[in-house]
């Protein structure tokens, strides 16, 4: 059996998201209150920034090469090869070793995409849609998945398990389980080889 676990911690008003940080989002700061007219744009802007500390949070953040937010839909392409990782985020300093843990085999691929699915459903209430993409072995990886898809699989309604206290749920599979959430939501494409 493997065991998973994910924190809720407390977070700040402020957070350093390094390479992660998008052109067009709104601010890094928590929303202030506004008037009432701007209620959609002030939910919108809450929104964008709990997702974007949600995705700081996660494990394996440093290797998001990209990620969208698109009312309740979020997407998130990682890096598929450590090569590439390392020329576009050079100043991290995570070995080869630690890319390989995450992204070394596809069993390990298909335990990330399921992990962080979990994690972003839990810690985001608003998400209703995600897509996960990973580039790895000359395939690519990814899982297109709704909240409710989810929470059927798993038998309980993950925006419950979020609270504002230092609380660790788990979340333990077989084998089995894993086969069988990789044989239903992860789609695995063959990547062309680029040619010279």
């Amino acid at each position: 059996m493997r065991r998973k676990s994910f924190s809720i911690v407390f977070m700040k008003n402020t957070f350093k998201i390094g390479h992660l940080v998008e052109d067009n989002c709104q601010s890094q700061h928590a929303p202030k209150a506004s008037h009432p007219q701007n209620k959609a744009e002030q939910l919108a802007a809450r929104d964008t920034y709990r997702f974007r500390t949600a995705v700081s949070k996660m494990k394996g953040h440093g290797l998001v090469k990209h990620y969208e937010l698109q009312s309740k839909r979020a997407k998130l392409v990682f890096y598929g090869d450590y090569s590439t990782y390392k020329r576009n985020v050079p100043h991290i300093a995570f070995t080869r070793e630690h890319f390989q843990h995450y992204f070394g085999t596809e069993d390990l691929i298909c335990e990330f995409l399921l992990d962080t699915s979990i994690y972003l459903f839990k810690e985001l209430h608003f998400l209703e849609e995600i897509q996960l993409d990973i580039p790895s072995h000359g395939k690519m990886y990814t899982v297109e998945l709704t909240r409710q898809e989810l929470d059927d699989y798993m038998k309980c309604d993950l925006a419950e398990m979020k609270d504002g206290h230092h609380h660790r749920f788990f979340y333990i599979y077989r084998d089995e389980e894993l086969d069988l959430f990789t044989n239903q939501f992860v789609k695995v494409k063959r990547l062309r080889r680029k040619k010279l």
